[in-house]
């Protein structure tokens, strides 16, 4: 799991990954982030959390301290009939789910990437193949 939370971790990341497809959207994101909120430093808008091949989403829970699998509203998890995640939205991307979490009243946010790869932690990748765009 990379967990980049500053703008220098976020670019200097960008520059060095080897997958073209998460660069890519990951490059897109900053642009666009940057674009809309001229001025602010991007620390202050979001936390970038990329979900490795191997990586649980209880490495993502001890990282953020809360579950991606649970509604942070109700507590209901991922596999109950009644549940519904807690992003704003989740969308597959060329072998990548993005899922965005909006985590406070001034818009700051996590921008979730995770890989669609076999041994990705199977409950969030199911989570994201059922409910992506």
């Amino acid at each position: 799991m990379i967990s980049l939370r500053t703008t220098a971790a976020i670019k200097c990341t960008i520059e060095l990954l080897a997958d073209n497809q998460l660069r890519a959207l990951m490059s897109e994101r900053v642009d666009q982030l940057t674009n809309a909120w001229e001025g602010i430093d991007l620390s202050d808008l979001t936390h970038f959390l990329i979900m490795q091949p191997g990586d649980t989403a209880a490495d993502a829970e001890n990282e953020l301290g809360w579950s991606l699998l649970q509604n942070m509203v109700d507590g209901v998890r991922y596999g109950n009939p009644d549940f519904t995640p807690s992003w704003e939205w989740v969308e597959k991307h060329n072998g990548w789910y993005e899922a965005v979490y909006i985590i406070s009243d001034d818009g700051f946010g996590i921008n979730l990437f995770v890989q669609d790869h076999p041994e990705t932690d199977a409950q969030l990748l199911a989570m994201c193949r059922e409910f992506a765009e």
